[in-house]
């Protein structure tokens, strides 16, 4: 079973495609004006990359089809299966690119790269309304609530920032 968004002005070219394929059944699972939520059920003969996902254990983080190809975060459990999964790619005849390897580490074990400290200041200047507009809380309210400087708090949220950038949105620009 896989569940995705799909994105576009109409859907009709995706869901003939999903009646040709090895798609056993499909739904959809949620609406906006520009994208549906789908919910695929393979047959029983799912693509082969698949079955290797499966193997490996990984854990998609996410994943985009474009008119390219597909780009892909993809948690492996060490470089062992990384390099599994680039053979099975190169027997089944796909282009395997890596761009950038993450290493989860006790500070920073997540998918977006920050430490607990910088996930906390986020949170608290989220909860405080400092990235509303109009701002409704200060760098000093931020720190007190977290016991520390104004000038820490604006050092933490502008390197939390930046790594949110690194793991998101620049990983989208440099495919």
């Amino acid at each position: 079973m896989i569940v995705f968004w799909a994105e576009g002005e109409t859907f009709d070219t995706l869901e003939a495609a999903l009646d040709d394929t090895a798609v056993a059944t499909y739904s959809v699972l949620g609406t906006t004006e520009n994208r549906r939520l789908y919910r695929v059920e393979l047959s029983d003969q799912p693509p082969a990359i698949y079955t290797e996902f499966v193997r490996l254990d990984t854990a998609p983080i996410n994943a985009m089809i474009t008119p390219t190809g597909w780009r892909a975060r993809i948690r492996f459990s060490d470089r062992e299966a990384l390099a599994e999964f680039h053979d099975a790619c190169e027997t089944y005849g796909i282009t395997f690119q890596l761009d950038q390897i993450f290493e989860a580490s006790p500070e920073t074990d997540n998918e977006y790269g920050l430490t607990p400290k910088q996930r906390e200041t986020l949170l608290v200047a989220h909860e405080a309304g400092y990235f509303s507009i109009p701002r409704t809380g200060s760098l000093a309210e931020i720190g007190a609530e977290l016991g520390v400087s104004a000038p820490s708090v604006s050092e933490r949220l502008r390197r939390a920032q930046d790594r949110l950038i690194q793991h998101t949105v620049a990983l989208d620009e440099n495919h």
